[in-house]
C-alpha cells in the first residue's frame, strides 16, 4: 500500500492535483491581500468564498485516492470473491505482479473469455459451414434448365451460418471498444482530465465546465468498472457455451469422407453434386450444431451489450449527481443525459 502511494506521488496525477490545489489558495490568499490593502470588500467576500473551493479540491482529491487505494481494491477482491463462490464467472488469468483492481479484472476478463469464446464460435461456424456454403452456390444445368441447385437444399442453414458470423464481428468489436475505453479510462481520466477539471474550478467563469469535467473523471476512473466486473461476477457467463464447442480443421473430411473429395474435387458432374446435396441436407447433427451455435451467438449480447449499458448508465448518473455537487451548471446536460439513458 504505502509503495503504491509513493509511485503514484512520484510519477502519478497525485503531485499534480495538489499542485493545483496550492495554485487554487495562493489566489485566493493573494486576492484577499489585496482586496484588504486596497479596501475592496467585493474582493475579500470573493477569496473567502475561494477558500471553500479549494477546501472542497482537497476533498475531492482525498476521495480519488481513497478510492484507488481502498475503494478499488476492495471492489476487485469482492468481485473475485464472487465469481469464485457463482462458478459461473471466470475472469481469466490476471498477469503476474498485477493487482486484482477493476480495470485489471475487466480487461483480463474481456480479452480471455468473451472475445476468446467468440473467436472458438466464429471459427466452429466457419468450418461447419464450409461445405455447405460449397454447395449452396453451386447448380447444375440441363438443356438450359436448372436441374440441382444446392441453395435449394441448405438456404436455412447457409442464413443461420451468415447471422452467426456477422453477428459475432459486431459483438466483438463492441467487446474491443470496451477493452480500449477501460484502457484510456484508467491512463487519462486521473491523469490528464481530473487535473483540468480542479483547474477549470479554480475560476468561477469556468467552474461549471470544470465540475463537469471533473464528476466526469470520477466517474468513468472508478463507478465505471467497479459497476462492470461487479455485474460480471453475479451474472451467469457464456463460458459453458464455448468449452462445448468444437473447431476440428478436419471437419470437411470427417463429414464428407477424404476419397469422395478426391474422386469430385470441382464437383462438376451432376451425381457429384446430387450426392452432395443428399449429404448435406440430410446432416442433422450439423444442423442441431449450427442452431445451439446461433443460441451461443443470442447469449453472447449480454456479455456485450447488456452489461456495458447498465454500466454506462449507472455511470451517467452518478455524473449527473456529483457535477452539481461539483459547481456543474447540469440543467440542459442533465436532461440530455436523462433522455440518453
Amino acid at each position: 500500500m504505502m509503495a503504491d502511494l509513493f509511485l503514484f506521488w512520484t510519477f502519478g496525477w497525485v503531485p499534480l492535483c495538489i499542485l493545483v490545489a496550492v495554485m487554487s489558495l495562493f489566489i485566493a490568499a493573494l486576492a484577499h491581500m489585496l482586496g484588504t490593502a486596497f479596501g475592496i470588500p467585493n474582493l475579500v467576500l470573493y477569496a473567502k468564498s475561494e477558500y471553500m473551493q479549494v477546501l472542497a479540491t482537497v476533498l475531492i482529491i482525498l476521495a480519488a485516492l481513497s478510492m484507488v487505494f481502498v475503494g478499488g481494491r476492495i471492489s476487485g477482491s469482492i468481485a473475485a470473491q464472487l465469481a469464485a463462490a457463482s462458478g459461473n464467472t471466470d475472469f481469466g488469468a490476471i498477469p503476474p505482479g498485477a493487482q486484482a483492481d477493476p480495470f485489471t479484472l475487466a480487461r483480463a476478463y474481456i480479452l480471455q473469455v468473451p472475445v476468446d469464446c467468440m473467436k472458438t464460435i466464429y471459427w466452429a461456424v466457419y468450418y461447419k459451414n464450409i461445405w455447405t456454403e460449397l454447395w449452396s452456390s453451386v447448380s447444375f444445368n440441363v438443356g438450359n434448365v436448372e436441374g440441382v441447385s444446392g441453395g435449394f437444399f441448405t438456404a436455412g442453414v447457409v442464413s443461420l451460418a451468415h447471422f452467426a458470423a456477422q453477428n459475432i464481428t459486431y459483438l466483438a468489436l463492441f467487446q474491443y471498444v470496451q477493452y480500449s475505453l477501460l484502457r484510456f479510462s484508467q491512463y487519462t481520466l486521473l491523469q490528464i482530465f481530473l487535473p483540468i477539471g480542479l483547474v477549470l474550478r479554480a475560476f468561477p467563469i469556468t467552474r461549471g465546465v470544470g465540475g463537469l469535467m471533473t464528476a466526469f473523471a470520477l466517474g468513468f476512473a472508478f463507478v465505471y468498472p467497479i459497476t462492470y466486473v461487479l455485474i460480471v461476477a453475479m451474472m451467469p457467463s457464456n463460458q459453458f457455451a464455448c468449452t462445448q464447442v468444437s473447431t476440428n480443421t478436419d471437419f470437411s473430411r470427417q463429414m464428407f469422407g477424404a476419397k469422395f473429395l478426391e474422386d469430385d474435387p470441382c464437383f462438376n458432374n451432376a451425381g457429384a453434386q446430387t450426392m452432395m446435396g443428399y449429404k448435406v441436407s440430410s446432416d442433422s447433427q450439423r444442423d442441431s450444431g449450427m442452431a445451439s451455435l446461433v443460441h451461443a451467438v443470442n447469449q453472447l449480447y449480454l456479455q456485450a451489450v447488456f452489461y456495458p449499458l447498465v454500466s454506462l448508465i449507472i455511470t451517467f448518473t452518478f455524473v449527473r449527481q456529483t457535477g452539481s455537487l461539483f459547481g456543474a451548471d447540469l440543467a440542459e446536460i442533465g436532461r440530455g443525459l436523462i433522455k440518453l439513458i
